[in-house]
């Protein structure tokens, strides 16, 4: 196994045992069909989370065991030859949800497997705060099937991209910043595509009218200018959920809040290319608003102030 800060490249063939070596879970593994077990795994240690890539080739295995404590388990499915199963339910291309006070057990088929580990009050906070949705009644009803290959297939694409970002040194997880970076993105990933389909509790709030949600969202984003910007953030603040929010921007200002949000922080990192001088990077914009993807970013301040960033801070030290 290779490290490189807290990712961790894992391959397995013919034994078992290296198959269980996942940090944090008290697995054990047993080969069901005939054939040789081989695969890789990709382990990605963030605050509060376990982004965990797998694949398993040619063979059946049957898997059972606990999860580390305190916390909900996403395992997203791809490309499963053949029809699994997990503590009993049925399961093709899809996601499963448990809570890892329970144990598991499961039949997969050779299969690409993605699976997040969130720290269980952090995931309950982050979905009342931003979907009202009350996770408790569910966690405790043991776990959840949904059989949905376009939905995995559509979470899987994202998480895969982050896995080769961090791969190809796009972006280091080492770093504290950009680890909680990217820990934000994946529950602002799962909760409005998972919750919606396991249907929690709502949690009985009176939303604020359209335009005063838009200028207290402004208002609170101003006052932070030099700081990254996150829904979760505005949907605490102002004390409505985010698919209110995201009406009340598209009805105000026909763009969604993601994209306001987006533009808010192309825009101080510009501002703080301008105003550069001897000693700074890039990369220094990059971090302080909250961008973990370099070349996404420079992409995109390209797209929208037509040229790199690396130009504009060329133009800024000239000046200096």
């Amino acid at each position: 196994m290779s490290e490189t800060g807290t990712l961790r490249i894992r391959s397995f063939t013919e034994d078992e045992a290296s198959v269980e070596c996942i940090a944090g879970w008290d697995l054990r593994c047993l080969q069901v069909s005939a054939g040789v077990l081989a695969g890789e795994s990709v382990d990605l240690q963030l605050p509060a989370v376990q982004l965990l890539f797998e694949t398993y080739r040619d063979v059946s295995t049957s898997h059972c065991g606990t999860a580390p404590s305190s916390a909900v388990v996403f395992g997203i499915a791809v490309s499963m030859a053949g029809e699994g199963r997990f503590n009993g339910q049925r399961w093709s291309d899809g996601l499963t949800v448990f809570d890892s006070r329970q144990e598991l057990l499961s039949f997969v088929p050779p299969v690409e497997l993605i699976t997040l580990v969130v720290d269980r009050q952090l995931l309950r906070e982050h979905a009342c705060i931003t979907e009202h949705a009350d996770l408790t009644h569910w966690l405790a009803q043991g776990p959840v099937v949904i059989n949905d290959s376009m939905l995995a297939r559509r979470l899987a694409q994202h998480l895969q991209a982050m896995k080769a970002a961090c791969i190809d040194g796009q972006v280091c997880p080492a770093g504290r910043t950009t680890q909680q970076q990217l820990a934000d993105e994946l529950l602002g990933l799962l909760c409005p595509l998972v919750m919606q389909r396991l249907r929690p509790a709502a949690v009985a709030r009176r939303e604020l009218p359209q335009l005063e949600v838009v200028r207290r969202a402004r208002d609170h984003l101003c006052q932070r200018a030099d700081e990254p910007p996150r829904i979760v953030d505005l949907c605490r603040e102002l004390g409505v959920s985010r698919r209110w929010l995201q009406w009340s921007f598209n009805e105000v200002l026909g763009i969604s809040p993601w994209t306001y949000l987006h533009l808010m922080r192309l825009n101080g990192a510009r501002r703080m290319l301008l105003r550069a001088t001897p000693g700074r990077k890039v990369g220094d914009a990059v971090e302080a608003f909250g961008f973990w993807h370099l070349s996404r970013f420079s992409r995109d301040y390209r797209r929208q102030f037509g040229e790199l960033p690396s130009h504009t801070l060329q133009r800024a030290l000239a000046r200096c």
